[in-house]
């Protein structure tokens, strides 16, 4: 069996992650779209990943320790099966909205340190991803394009998504000055774009640019 560095390499894992409206999930429909017609077999997921979580646990009743609690072994799940897709052999590409970065962003938004965040989730034993794409918008850009989403979530209001915007920039800053906290992340390739004046067909071209510069594609 192949070890995981060389797994890693044949089936990378690509999360594109950020702030609630910053455009994650039509970019990563983009990208599927793109990768599928280039021939690459792709398995799209999102996080948080298990369904009973998200559904039934993750609820407004859910106070701030409890909800790391729950991400912290959604990641855990999602890892496991990470794994399983690479080593299956089946996908060229493993493509994700949100990826564990986002326990460090939403952790700190809700008052968590990085190390707090490390720590429960035990980030050294868990998969790495080969590309971070960062999306981020002005909080109040971002939340005109998802007031109206009937399945918002408990985190989607103004006030949230102010705070989220500052951490998501923080995060993407930290992890390119190499925060010690945030050593999972430190290899790879980081992509940041700020979306707030750019539309959907545009973020993607620069994402698409970017990657090429960066020879992932």
């Amino acid at each position: 069996m192949k070890n995981n560095i060389e797994v890693a390499v044949n089936c990378p894992w690509v999360v594109v992650t950020g702030l609630d409206g910053s455009g994650k999930t039509t970019l990563v429909d983009n990208m599927e779209k793109y990768f599928q017609k280039k021939g690459k077999r792709v398995k799209r997921d999102r996080l948080p990943h298990d369904p009973y979580l998200v559904k039934k646990l993750l609820d407004k009743s859910s106070n701030e320790y409890t909800d790391r609690m729950l991400f912290a072994l959604d990641n855990r799940i999602f890892g496991e099966e990470l794994v399983r897709w690479q080593e299956s052999g089946e996908y060229d590409l493993i493509l994700t909205q949100r990826g564990y970065l986002d326990s460090f962003v939403h952790g700190a938004v809700q008052g968590f340190g990085y190390d707090f965040i490390a720590n429960m989730n035990r980030i050294e034993d868990l998969p790495k991803c080969q590309v971070t794409i960062h999306l981020v918008a002005e909080a109040e850009t971002a939340f005109e394009r998802i007031k109206d989403d009937p399945d918002a979530d408990k985190f989607e209001y103004i006030e949230y998504i102010r705070r989220q915007e500052r951490e998501t920039r923080r995060g993407y800053y930290e992890c390119k000055r190499k925060n010690v906290d945030l050593r999972h992340f430190h290899e790879g390739v980081h992509i940041y774009v700020d979306t707030t004046a750019m539309t959907t067909d545009e973020t993607f071209e620069y994402v698409l640019e970017r990657l090429k510069e960066k020879s992932v594609i």
